[in-house]
């Protein structure tokens, strides 16, 4: 090896070191006095450290409020009636095997009251459910997440909380910003807590090992230096490609990048709880043109599902997915934790700081469910991040630190994407496929025209999506 190359490589070794380090004091705050509004938490080093603990968004709590008193219960006020009872919780995931394990187990030991494991396909979740609620097989428990078992689809098999179950939902451990966009005529239909191990939320993921063997700038230092934008992240996708043809800039489906701009066909204002169409929007055509231009110029997939594996294999830069791939039990579990990057989405231009584009996963309790009352203890529960091993739930310390960091934004800091439930309100099984297909495959010289051409199916999408509200409102005033 010449020499120049030597001092290279101990350059570049001496400059990660110090990111890494500058990294660990960003995520403990050191440099909160600053005074800068911009979110310094994005991590540039996922190894482990001993001294980097998982540590959680504490709830607000008034001292001279009954929450503050240290032996105060929120299980102590469980009705008589609902002890001994059996919650069951509607889920495609066999929860036996992952970091709930030790919460279902420990759940009756605390309330005295049981909980069963209710398997459905995650495949058509509201369709199959609400199968079987009609045969008079009725659940407790549902959880509102992505695709076919996403919001407004939950709305026709779930009742407000705050009408079935005597749970406390003035609690401080609730996110109560999340909990207002689930109110429809002021009743409560869905819930999440602060610290919540099961949220949802999409970030930027970057294989560490091809950025730094190349030299190349990571995603998370071009966020630390606040310009981490749509225009840097070409650059890197360019960078990444230009390596050879086995090479992938990243693995971007403009669904979710669009969520850091506020883009999407419908839109939801939970305010009013009121759907319109967004296809006029111009950070809508903003997206799928950027979209288009990198596919023409070869940079990109947007097919997670299909080629997520190239990421994993070192042949993939970037990849835009959801918060599980945090996880030890997520996306990349067979991967070695040290290779993966992570950091927040980029923001559409300089100047500008870009929405959390998130998935909207709460938990709700399904109509006519014959343990209502417990089911809401049980959410109580299963949410609170107290009742788990988070040092041992992620892939690193600074893996989970970094979860938290991203899911712990008020709602008006997220953007949800409702465009697949909506699809699939007017009978499109292929949910948001129907108003995206055809612009993915788009020419850039024909996007407008394809956002145009589906104007009248989301028209139609929205107006279901309406008529579902208005029937709840009618059912529950």
């Amino acid at each position: 090896m010449k020499g120049n190359d030597i001092m290279k490589r101990l350059w570049l070794s001496a400059a990660r070191i110090l990111c890494a380090a500058l990294s660990v004091c960003l995520l403990a705050g050191s440099f909160a006095a600053c005074g800068s509004d911009k979110d310094t938490s994005s991590d540039q080093s996922s190894t482990s450290s001993s001294d980097v603990k998982v540590e959680y968004n504490k709830p607000e709590i008034a001292p001279d409020s009954k929450y503050a008193d240290p032996s105060y219960d929120p299980y102590a006020s469980i009705p008589e009636s609902s002890k001994g009872r059996t919650v069951r919780y509607a889920t495609w995931i066999d929860h036996s095997q992952t970091e709930g394990a030790k919460v279902l187990e420990s759940f009756p030991q605390k309330t005295g009251i049981n909980v069963q494991l209710y398997t459905v396909s995650q495949s058509a979740y509201v369709d199959a459910l609400m199968k079987s609620i009609a045969s008079g097989d009725i659940p407790d428990v549902y959880v509102t997440s992505e695709d076919s078992q996403a919001f407004p689809l939950t709305l026709q098999i779930g009742q407000p909380i705050d009408l079935c179950s005597s749970v406390d939902l003035n609690d401080p451990i609730w996110d109560k910003s999340m909990l207002e966009t689930s109110k429809i005529n002021g009743h409560t239909y869905l819930v999440n807590t602060i610290g919540s191990p099961w949220s949802g939320s999409n970030l930027v993921y970057f294989n560490k090992r091809i950025f730094e063997d190349n030299g190349f700038k990571n995603p998370a230092e071009y966020y630390a230096d606040g310009t981490w934008t749509w225009t840097t992240m070409t650059k890197v996708l360019k960078d990444i490609s230009a390596l050879g043809d086995d090479y992938l800039g990243g693995i971007v489906d403009p669904e979710i990048l669009g969520g850091s701009a506020a883009a999407s066909f419908v839109k939801y204002d939970y305010k009013t709880a009121t759907f319109s169409s967004g296809v006029n929007a111009p950070e809508l055509q903003t997206t799928y043109q950027w979209y288009a231009n990198s596919c023409e110029q070869k940079l990109i997939s947007g097919n997670v599902i299909k080629d997520y594996g190239k990421f994993a294999q070192g042949k993939v830069g970037i990849i835009i997915w959801g918060v599980y791939g945090l996880k030890k039990t997520g996306h990349f579990k067979d991967m070695d934790p040290s290779d993966i990057g992570y950091t927040y989405l980029p923001a559409l231009e300089d100047g500008s700081k870009g929405l959390t584009s998130s998935i909207y996963r709460m938990y709700g309790i399904i109509d006519g469910a014959p343990n209502a009352d417990a089911a809401g203890y049980f959410l109580r529960y299963w949410f609170d991040p107290a009742n788990y091993d988070l040092q041992n739930t992620f892939i690193s310390p600074e893996a989970g630190q970094f979860y938290y960091n991203l899911i712990n934004q008020s709602a008006d800091k997220k953007y949800f994407n409702f465009d697949y439930p909506c699809a699939w309100l007017i009978g499109e099984s292929s949910g948001s496929a129907v108003f995206t297909n055809g612009v993915k495959s788009a020419s850039s010289a024909q996007v407008n025209t394809k956002i145009q051409s589906v104007s009248n199916l989301v028209d139609q999408a929205v107006k279901a999506a309406n008529e579902l509200v208005q029937k709840k409102k009618d059912q529950y005033k």
